[in-house]
């Protein structure tokens, strides 16, 4: 199977396409195989992050919460140790305190979809993604897409 990497998602020009080729040809099979894997940080500290990303070629990372300065310096070590950039991912869901803990929380689904006007469903989307992005998220996992078929469910129920 071919990938066109000159469109979406990717739209990258030959300068982009010459580096992932020349990328994905230098890596050991161990990187290739690290690529698949997302990491959930256990400590913040340079010395363990730069060991994960020298002992196992994670693709990615999800992080325990943190306050804004400490998620961006983490995030900072990562990308700047990393031979590949990484995929940094955040709970953005219901605002930027998914990203970190002192980011603005915006509201659940529930209470978006209850004023039954997009321009805050749009906003909620606006904000999480500037307040991620300021502290070098890059993925986020957001909207939420679940099915409330058990009433009874504590977690479902404001997310749907």
């Amino acid at each position: 199977m071919r990938v066109d990497l000159t469109t979406k998602p990717y739209n990258l020009d030959a300068e982009g396409i010459k580096w992932v080729k020349d990328t994905i040809t230098g890596m050991s099979i161990e990187e290739k195989i690290g690529q698949l894997f997302i990491n959930m940080g256990s400590e913040r500290t340079e010395e363990y992050l730069t060991g994960v990303l020298n002992n196992y070629h994670i693709g990615g990372v999800r992080y325990n919460p943190g306050m804004a300065e400490e998620v961006y310096e983490q995030n900072k070590i990562l990308q700047e140790n990393s031979k590949i950039p990484l995929l940094i991912a955040a709970n953005t869901e219901a605002g930027g305190n998914g990203a970190c803990k002192d980011g603005t929380y915006v509201g659940v689904e529930v209470k978006i979809a209850a004023t039954n006007d997009t321009k805050y469903a749009y906003e909620m989307g606006r904000v999480s993604g500037v307040e991620a992005a300021a502290i070098g998220c890059n993925w986020s996992f957001a909207p939420i897409v679940d099915i409330n078929r058990n009433w009874r469910n504590p977690i479902i129920a404001t997310r749907t």
